[in-house]
């Protein structure tokens, strides 16, 4: 007797007063992405293999969303509960930080700066003239004038803005 495939993978995030977000890679390349909102509306994305925007988007109601669950055969995602998500989310700080000329950080990627490794601070947008880069992935290179948007508690934010603006000329200081 051969045993079940194994389920896929399933990522997990909030998206502070946006929702939860869960990706699953599919075994054919891509992913499928589902934006749960505090609303109950669900948006479900495909993305192709290597391609940052999706190629399909379908927006379910909430009735929507538990209807094409059941045809699925599988239990429903619960919408995030409001009062919950004020709870976690007021453990967490939005901090906007500028990267200034003599940043250790100017010329090298997110992936190079191990910022949230060695802070715990994440950075959800980079803010660059009028352009904003949400969700910046690790090949993000970081330009002096660079608005980072960082999220986490205090003392995340707070040691990510010190790497930031260390003027010590380094990535591997504080590492």
């Amino acid at each position: 007797m051969s045993e079940a495939p194994e389920a896929p993978e399933v990522y997990t995030s909030t998206l502070p007063g946006v929702g939860t977000k869960y990706v699953m890679p599919l075994a054919s390349g891509g992913s499928v992405t589902l934006l749960v909102k505090p609303s109950g509306e669900r948006q479900l994305f495909h993305f192709l293999e290597d391609d940052d925007r999706p190629c399909d988007v379908v927006t379910m109601q909430p009735e929507e969303g538990r209807q094409v669950a059941a045809l699925l055969g599988t239990p429903p995602v619960a919408a995030p509960d409001p009062e919950r998500m004020d709870l976690v989310l007021g453990a967490l700080e939005i901090e906007w930080v500028d990267v200034p000329d003599a940043s250790p950080l100017v010329g090298h990627t997110l992936g190079e700066s191990r910022l949230r490794r060695r802070t715990g601070a994440s950075v959800v947008a980079i803010l660059r003239g009028e352009e904003a880069i949400a969700n910046p992935d690790v090949g993000a290179v970081f330009e002096a004038g660079d608005v980072l948007v960082l999220i986490g508690s205090e003392a995340q934010t707070d040691a990510a803005r010190a790497v930031v603006e260390a003027t010590d000329g380094g990535l591997d200081a504080g590492r």
